[in-house]
């Protein structure tokens, strides 16, 4: 029943985070009709994981990830408020405001994720962790697919005030259904924070198998960035579809991550997961070059969805893999990582492929990044014995 709770609690808080990262960027665009605020309120949703990203870490391993959890989504509550406060009263100070709402967001982000993964190890252990935390991922995407359909239903009747609202309210109702919640946790001596980083940097090397699933998400979350930018694009120029039908097209993103998910539950169980991994990582770099090289709207969808299913399968494997093998002392740091590759190496991705689609053309821009992603998977290939020797959740390599 915790872990059901627990449940609940991450879905309610992955909705309400993505609408407010939502807002932050289509509020900007239709009350503010500014691209430049738009891309700032994003950047500070996504960007301060970079800096606090490494204090959240060894936080979650001092004080525990319940207490760093319930502490920190009060910077979302913060955040949302301070945007409520932008759309009810619309002070002089109103950009002002909004961004630094959008700043405590993405401070939430940087201690909230790795939080919540590192909390998995208090309700489940050994052989189950892989399928929960896997379920974990899912709602992860769930979240991510879901919040900009109730941003538009929600805007349409209530108006942004109620976008607010709803987020606070999601927000609120998650840290409470955690106040009971079981809270297993190795207290640790309080050190340097640049000796606890480099404490734990010579536990990685102890366990070789966590940093090359950490250069896998890497090489997978460089196809997130171009999803979002280039995409819009592709849809538009390329494959001429109206605004409806580039709607339609980009919701097959959430749409195949989620199924992902689903079809990760079901593939651990016969799929020797490392080598599997490489293979699926090499499919989604040819599906980027394939986006960009046909003009059929048939051929593309097809490739947007196996690319996109594939990286589902794939971050919901990186994921088990680090709850696995990531010695207890050290999760909340090593969680920290991943979070942070997750948010800095997609919106990077993004930025370097809008640049050359800007400077040079969009199909381009996307060979570019196919062309990265295979050469980066061909060398994780080359030299990740240690993920290649990983056949099975619940097996040591």
């Amino acid at each position: 029943m915790s872990l059901i709770i627990f449940y609940v609690s991450c879905f309610l808080a992955f909705v309400a985070g993505h609408m407010v990262n939502y807002t932050a960027i289509l509020y900007s665009l239709a009350k503010f009709d500014s691209s430049l605020l738009a891309g700032l309120s994003y950047g500070l949703c996504f960007g301060p994981p970079i800096i606090f990203g490494w204090v959240a870490g060894a936080y979650i391993d001092r004080y525990s990830s319940k207490r760093v959890l319930l502490i920190a989504q009060n910077f979302f509550v913060l955040g949302a408020t301070g945007m409520l406060c932008v759309m009810w009263f619309e002070p002089k100070y109103s950009i002002a405001l909004f961004l630094l709402s959008s700043f405590s967001v993405g401070v939430g982000w940087a201690f909230v994720a790795p939080a919540r993964l590192s909390s998995m190890g208090s309700y489940v252990q050994g052989d189950k962790l892989a399928q929960a935390t896997i379920t974990f991922n899912l709602l992860v995407m769930l979240g991510f697919g879901l919040a900009p359909i109730i941003i538009t239903q929600v805007q349409l009747w209530y108006d942004w005030q109620g976008v607010a609202f709803l987020s606070i309210g999601m927000f609120i109702l998650s840290s409470l259904l955690l106040i009971n919640a079981p809270n297993i946790h190795q207290r640790l001596s309080h050190d340097k924070l640049k000796k606890e980083w480099l404490d734990c940097f010579a536990m990685l090397k102890q366990t070789p198998i966590i940093p090359q699933l950490l250069f896998a998400a890497i090489i997978g979350y460089l196809l997130m960035g171009p999803m979002q930018v280039i995409l819009p694009q592709i849809a538009e120029a390329r494959l001429g579809l109206n605004p409806q039908e580039k709607g339609q097209y980009l919701g097959l993103i959430a749409f195949s991550l989620i199924i992902g998910g689903i079809a990760a539950m079901q593939l651990k169980h016969y799929l020797h997961i490392g080598r599997s991994m490489v293979v699926m990582l090499f499919l989604c770099g040819l599906c980027i070059g394939v986006i960009g090289y046909v003009e059929s709207v048939l051929f593309s969808c097809i490739a947007l969805i196996i690319g996109t299913s594939l990286a589902g399968v794939i971050v919901s494997f990186i994921v088990a893999g680090l709850q696995q093998f990531t010695p207890i002392q050290i999760r909340g740091r090593v969680m920290s990582i991943y979070t942070i590759i997750s948010q800095v190496v997609s919106a990077m991705s993004g930025v370097l492929a809008g640049a050359i689609a800007q400077g040079i053309s969009v199909p381009f821009s996307l060979y570019v990044v196919s062309g990265v992603f295979i050469v980066a998977t061909l060398w994780l290939g080359l030299k990740g014995k240690h993920l290649l020797m990983f056949r099975r959740f619940g097996s040591e390599v």
